[in-house]
């Protein structure tokens, strides 16, 4: 007995575990903004749909049985629609209106290959080529051009008598006119087939033979006859094909899928009735263009493509390297035309072939005069090799001089000759020492240094060069580090200025454009690097203040600071200094609109003060601060400089024709700092808002497809009023940010009641009634309702929950303008047959075998 409660247990928990496993949930199409849907977006919810076995129709049947509104059910629908339409667009094919145009039709096969071959020649008739073999059928039909069974005509009578005819040749080889009766035209060129019909037609249109016609006969080709072509040997799919009866060898060629590699591009064969009546070679047609041998084919033609015979390789430096195919009398000097010759690199007096000779591969070099006679043989494989990277007579000199680089030797050529041949040396060079890199026989190096400046004074013997030596001419900037310094902070143009002998603190702002308006001379800071080079100095750097007015760069200053190399020099920002703040007030107050803030104490109750106090009408219990949060993009100083700058610009083009020289330099200045400025701004970012650039695109990328991706930049706080005006400058009476707008609504008598109910609605507020009484006036809770989670959100924007205690519930309280919201239960996949019966099955396995067990056990 105890066993057989074992197993009962363990197949009720398992049982237990299954439902929880199948009871998946699926996104809550409440919280779902239908118009804000992407398409990729619409997608991804049918793939979740479809892996779950929900249909389109399931779809909008949970939205409904969630409380979405019947629009929003219908925009979801119509989305959908959209989607799969999409989808399907790629399908749908406009129709063709009739026309006297020949209707095309595929004639190939589309085998296609990313694998391109070497073999020269063997790529051109396969699809994956950007040639196109394809049949032209809207094209003038040659005036040679034989009818046939299946031709389709058009005969037009114009002049002084109009008519139109539309024949088809029948089997017999007749077209059958209305009143004419038929006329006999296969096997007939155009021009003969015109001359028979203008006979015959003559009888009813008198003057359409005579010499001084005014009637006319005209005779077009409309859908041409199809013939059948048979392709048989080294194609990619032989066989019978239907073409048209214009289509030539290359059509047919390419309707095949090209040739094979094993196939021959010389010597393709053509029969007719048995007999060979032509022999294409691709290579003509492709080197000469010569097109010649690509006939019109005729119906039951055979096209044979055997095997190559002589093929061989040409590999290095020529311009189409690879394996070609000869013909017994052509020689290398003809392969190497068919390669498109050598390339700028090639060492052409010899070409070194690789030949099969006795079983074993032996090397020889063919010169060039042997080109023109040397017949290559099956299997041969020819290296044009490139110049050696060499030369025979340069030298090379660098550095200080005019005109570095590659000069040409000659047995006068020296230090001097050389020097002055390249323009001479610059004056920063160094006179002191130069060198000479030297290459001996073997390729080793080694440095000849000489003192340049008594070279070119005499005092030295001149040094004759050698073939590759070079000659470096020191320059004194590249013996010392690049000088300068750098000034940030607050001026125009911070940033990294070139250094000089004798530059001033004074010197460097002015370079910088001048203090900004935010800038203060109190403290100008000089941060410059320690050189002491004493070991028991630790410090990093040693800090210069200088203490002056924002005058001083008007003036002449009696005791410049002269700055060195690589000073640093930071302007503070004034302390005083600070960009107008504003808030707004809204709503039930005498003057509502716009304040600036007057000190960093302000507060709301000062803000009610300035606008006039509340009037009549004020809702104090609803009152409402809106502040900026942390996600509110706010405008930089530079930011705001450029708009500024941009209304001004803006209000002095207004009238052109009226401006004065002094407005049109405002404008230059204007348009110059408006790009000094935006290039400010992009390379001047903060880190803060980098960072909270970077943790907000983290946070998006992490929120699932349907949840609410959109942060908000400002948020309600819920303030007590009627509090504050009694005790004003308290700790309830809060502090005014930049941004703020205070909100006075109008007195409400009603609250709004929202979410899972029956009937959500607004009703009126009734003084000392429960949330209860209120719910049940909008029908109670909806049977998907959770009612624990019910929650109220006041006029002033707090927020009040329902609390539990054991098995009571106590509801928040009701109040003016409120709005109760009802969230609704997590939505339960429901389980589908399939899965009861996979469940079923399983269990009914697993309780045989914890049976088979404890029997085991027994």
């Amino acid at each position: 007995m105890p066993k057989n409660k074992i197993k009962w247990t363990l197949a009720l928990v398992l049982l237990f575990l299954t439902f929880l496993a199948l009871g998946q949930t699926i996104p809550d199409f409440s919280s779902i903004n239908v118009s804000q849907l992407s398409d990729n977006q619409i997608e991804q919810l049918l793939k979740q749909a479809s892996a779950s076995g929900y249909s389109q129709e399931d779809l909008l049947q949970l939205a409904k049985s969630q409380g979405v509104s019947v629009d929003d059910i219908a925009k979801l629908g119509s989305r959908i629609g959209e989607v799969k339409s999409k989808r399907m667009a790629a399908a749908l094919q406009s129709p063709i209106n009739d026309s006297r145009l020949r209707k095309t039709y595929r004639d190939s096969l589309s085998i296609t290959s990313s694998i391109e071959s070497d073999i020269f020649g063997l790529n051109i008739f396969k699809n994956s080529s950007f040639l196109s073999f394809q049949s032209n059928l809207n094209v003038p039909t040659p005036e040679n051009y034989i009818l046939g069974p299946g031709d389709e005509l058009f005969i037009d009578i114009y002049g002084q008598s109009e008519s139109y005819y539309q024949a088809e040749i029948n089997p017999d080889g007749n077209i059958l006119l209305e009143n004419v009766g038929p006329i006999s035209v296969s096997g007939l060129s155009i021009k003969e087939a015109k001359s028979r019909i203008k006979s015959k037609l003559g009888n009813t249109y008198s003057d359409l033979n005579s010499r001084e016609s005014s009637t006319f006969l005209s005779l077009t080709v409309g859908q041409l006859r199809t013939i059948r072509v048979s392709i048989v040997g080294s194609v990619q799919i032989p066989g019978t094909f239907t073409m048209s009866s214009l289509g030539s060898v290359f059509n047919a060629l390419y309707t095949a899928g090209g040739i094979t590699e094993n196939g021959t591009l010389r010597e393709i064969k053509i029969y007719r009735n048995s007999k060979l009546i032509s022999v294409v070679d691709i290579y003509d047609f492709i080197v000469n263009g010569n097109s010649e041998k690509n006939i019109t084919l005729q119906n039951d033609d055979v096209i044979i493509v055997g095997p190559y015979t002589n093929r061989v390789t040409l590999t290095g430096a020529v311009k189409i390297p690879g394996r070609f195919e000869l013909k017994p009398d052509e020689t290398l000097k003809t392969l190497i035309d068919y390669a498109g010759g050598f390339s700028d690199a090639a060492y052409s007096k010899t070409i070194k072939v690789s030949r099969i000779v006795d079983g074993e591969r032996v090397i020889a070099n063919v010169h060039t005069d042997q080109f023109e006679v040397f017949n290559p043989r099956p299997g041969d494989i020819f290296e044009v090799e490139e110049v050696l990277d060499r030369y025979k007579n340069r030298i090379v000199v660098k550095g200080a001089v005019f005109r570095p680089g590659d000069f040409s030797i000659t047995e006068e050529t020296t230090v001097k000759s050389i020097i002055e041949e390249s323009e001479g040396i610059r004056p920063e060079a160094f006179l002191n020492r130069a060198y000479i890199i030297r290459t001996a026989q073997d390729l080793s190096t080694e440095t000849i240094s000489f003192d340049l400046g008594k070279l070119l004074n005499g005092e030295l013997a001149d040094i004759k060069l050698q073939r590759e030596d070079v000659l470096n001419i020191l320059s004194g900037n590249d013996l010392k580090s690049e000088r300068y310094v750098e000034i940030s902070g607050e001026v125009n143009n911070p940033g990294i200025y070139p250094y000089s002998e004798g530059m001033s603190l004074q010197d460097v702002i002015l370079f910088a454009g001048g203090f900004n308006e935010s800038a203060t001379g109190k403290r100008i800071e000089v941060t410059r690097r320690v050189t002491d080079e004493k070991e028991d100095n630790f410090d990093l750097s040693e800090l210069i203040v200088k203490d002056a007015n924002l005058d001083f760069l008007n003036q002449q200053d009696e005791d410049p600071l002269l700055l060195r190399p690589f000073d640093n020099i930071l302007i503070r920002r004034n302390p005083n200094f600070h960009i107008q703040e504003f808030v707004s007030i809204e709503g039930q107050v005498v003057y509502p609109g716009r304040y600036a803030i007057k000190n960093q104490g302000e507060r709301i109750s000062d803000l009610i003060e300035r606008s006039g106090g509340l009037n009549d009408y004020a809702f104090i219990e609803g009152a409402t601060l809106i502040r900026r949060t942390e996600f509110f993009e706010e405008e930089t100083d530079i930011e705001q400089q450029i708009d500024d700058l941009v209304q001004l610009q803006q209000r002095l083009q207004l009238e052109p024709e009226a401006l004065t020289e002094s407005e049109y330099l405002l404008i230059n200045r204007i348009e110059e700092n408006l790009l000094r400025l935006e290039e400010r701004n992009e390379n001047n970012q903060s880190l803060s808002s980098f960072a909270k650039r970077e943790r907000l695109k983290e946070i998006l990328e992490k929120n699932s497809l349907l949840g609410n991706n959109q942060f908000k930049q400002a948020e309600a706080i819920g303030i007590k009023l009627s509090e504050i005006l009694r005790n004003p400058s308290s700790n309830v009476d809060l502090v005014l940010e930049e941004g703020d707008v205070l909100i006075i609504p109008k007195k409400t008598e009603t609250l709004r009641l929202r979410g899972k109910l029956l009937y959500p609605t607004t009703v009126r507020f009734e003084e000392g009634k429960s949330l209860k009484h209120y719910i049940n006036s909008a029908g109670g809770f909806d049977n998907r309702a959770k009612r624990n989670g019910t929650y109220v959100v006041y006029a002033n924007g707090e927020v009040a929950r329902t609390k539990r205690f054991l098995w009571f519930k106590f509801y928040p309280k009701a109040a003016r303008g409120a709005e109760i919201i009802v969230p609704s239960k997590p939505l339960k996949i429901p389980l589908r047959i399939q899965d009861v019966v996979a469940v079923t099955s399983g269990l009914a396995t697993l309780a045989l075998v914890v049976s088979q067990i404890a029997n085991n056990n027994n």
